[in-house]
């Protein structure tokens, strides 16, 4: 009876795996942006946000959304002096404190200098900066490593140990800092457990600082804000005085007070940025689109990868960024967050559709995520759909690796570039004694399309300019699939034809998947004797 049990369970385990399909997205591609469905959904983000000011008396709040490289909805809500009626209206071109989302520029900071070869992320910080220390109850082998601070499993306190107020000043100058933790003890082992710390990351800037032989903020100014093109932000409050947007209080009677703004000193890797919203859609468009001469496209898909999953299963730690997976839009969502008096901000995150939401409070409000969550439930579905209906061929290869793979670009000028090898020049079946395999462009002339004998279809796209020979297969509409062939069978496998010495625009042979097939007929429909689908072995 036990072993009739188990084998049920077991058929209906597989039956889930078999049947439960990945998460498909659409390619964000360019979209009107009057369209009447995102023209409505711009209005109800509006009205949720202007609900939300009311219901926690906010006085001024500013918005931005980002798709892809461009501003296509932002406003400001109330006056730059909150409680002075006669002052300008908000605008995005208003600095606010960005508060821990400064974390974020810090982790960029270290990518940075592990990609030149100034760090390793795996080598303990006392190489650099020997005076950091802290004493160790757990008897561990373990020192603390860049990673470690990066994405919070350093096992420090959460708290510069100095009082906030007097952060600035001469009474929590770096000597009286470092000679205070080192009276201090971990509060856990390290890389045991994920526990939020601004110290951690005050820690890891200062000594990033020391490894690039730069003052931090120097460093983050001339080697990140500039280049990303964010002319408005600065850890230094005299230069975004002018056009700065002050935060307010709310006490317990209900009334306001302006915030006072207060330095953070040597803790301003943590926290101490002054920005723009403006300047942080800048920000955005960098994660969602990338620049090379900030961070490898690589890196980039590494800082916004999970490093330390929470044990509720849906939320992860990265370096830098806090993770969710939104189950009812079934994507995860790469947020930071920040919190200072009189500010509250946040940054949302959606890689897979290019899209990015940045709000500010100013004024602390007890929110998890600043109603990003309640924006992106809005705007979620619409370019969703939108960009489903303008991607409406499930065929339509040619857009669809643009952010998982990058193409090898070719190093010769663009003059210079030969002209493509005609898709027909591939087309044919294909076959060995284990299988076979078609490659077919009959659906659509511009555009190939393979299977291996079976229903699976998969689009095939050109590799890189320089091999013209080898091309790539990619499912052809994941949703259909479920998860495991997705993601362990053909997909993103590359192609090596070879062609015919005596005509260049027939292909004789194909490597696919390891095996090498010989071209049968360049009839991609033709029926081929004692084959069979191929698969795996192992």
């Amino acid at each position: 009876m036990k072993n009739i049990i188990l084998l049920i369970l077991s058929i209906v385990l597989v039956k889930i795996l078999l049947t439960h399909a990945c998460p498909d997205y659409p390619k964000p591609i360019k979209i009107n942006q009057n369209d009447p469905l995102l023209v409505k959904a711009y209005a109800e983000v509006d009205s949720m946000i202007q609900q939300n000011m009311k219901s926690n008396g906010i006085k001024s709040f500013m918005a931005t959304i980002v798709y892809r490289d461009e501003i296509v909805w932002s406003k400001g809500y109330g006056n730059v002096r909150p409680l002075d009626p006669t002052s300008p209206p908000l605008t995005i071109d208003n600095a606010v404190r960005i508060a821990s989302i400064t974390k974020v520029f810090t982790d960029v900071m270290m990518f940075q200098l592990r990609d030149k070869g100034v760090i390793s992320l795996d080598e303990p910080i006392s190489k650099y900066y020997p005076e950091f220390t802290v004493r160790d109850m757990y008897n561990t082998k373990r020192l603390i490593t860049f990673r470690e601070l990066a994405s919070h499993q350093s096992g420090l306190p959460r708290e510069v140990p100095c009082d906030f107020e007097l952060l600035p000043t001469s009474n929590c100058t770096e000597r009286i800092i470092l000679e205070r933790l080192a009276e201090q003890f971990l509060i856990l082992p390290v890389y045991t457990q994920t526990h939020y710390s601004n110290l951690g990351i005050a820690a890891l800037g200062r000594t990033l600082g020391k490894a690039a032989q730069m003052e931090y903020e120097q460093y983050v100014e001339e080697k990140i804000l500039h280049p990303l093109g964010m002319k408005n932000a600065s850890f230094s409050y005299d230069k975004v005085k002018d056009y700065m947007a002050t935060g307010l209080l709310l006490w317990p009677n209900g009334t306001y007070t302006n915030a006072e703004i207060l330095g953070l000193g040597w803790g301003t890797p943590m926290g101490g940025l002054y920005a723009t919203a403006r300047d942080m859609s800048k920000f955005m468009m960098f994660w969602l689109n990338g620049n090379d001469d900030v961070l490898d496209s690589s890196t980039v898909k590494e800082a916004l990868s999970p490093i330390a999953l929470i044990t509720d299963g849906v939320h992860a730690y990265g370096t830098p960024f806090e993770m969710a997976y939104d189950t009812s839009n079934n994507i995860w969502m790469k947020s930071k967050a920040g919190a200072l008096d009189g500010y509250r901000t946040q940054m949302a995150l959606v890689k897979e559709l290019k899209l990015g939401v940045f709000f500010s409070s100013l004024m602390y409000v007890s929110s998890e995520d600043v109603f990003t969550q309640q924006a992106l439930d809005i705007l979620l579905p619409v370019y969703e759909a939108l960009l489903y209906r303008e991607n409406s061929k499930p065929e339509n290869a040619n857009q669809m690796l643009n952010d998982l793979v990058r193409p090898i670009k070719s190093r010769e000028e663009e003059q210079d570039k030969k002209p493509e090898i005609p898709f027909e020049t591939f087309v044919g079946t294909y076959a060995h004694y284990l299988g076979v395999f078609r490659v077919d462009n009959t659906t659509y002339p511009n555009e190939l399309t393979a299977n291996f004998g079976d229903n699976n279809i998969f689009n095939v796209t050109r590799f890189a300019e320089d091999y013209p020979y080898i091309l790539r297969i990619h499912v052809s509409n994941p949703e259909i699939y479920p998860c495991v062939f997705v993601d362990d069978g053909e997909n993103y496998e590359l192609v090596y034809f070879k062609v015919n010495p005596n005509d260049e625009n027939e292909c004789e042979s194909v490597q696919v998947m390891g095996q090498n097939m010989s071209l049968i007929s360049r009839d991609p429909t033709i029926e081929v004797a004692n084959t069979r689908p191929y698969r795996k072995f192992l």
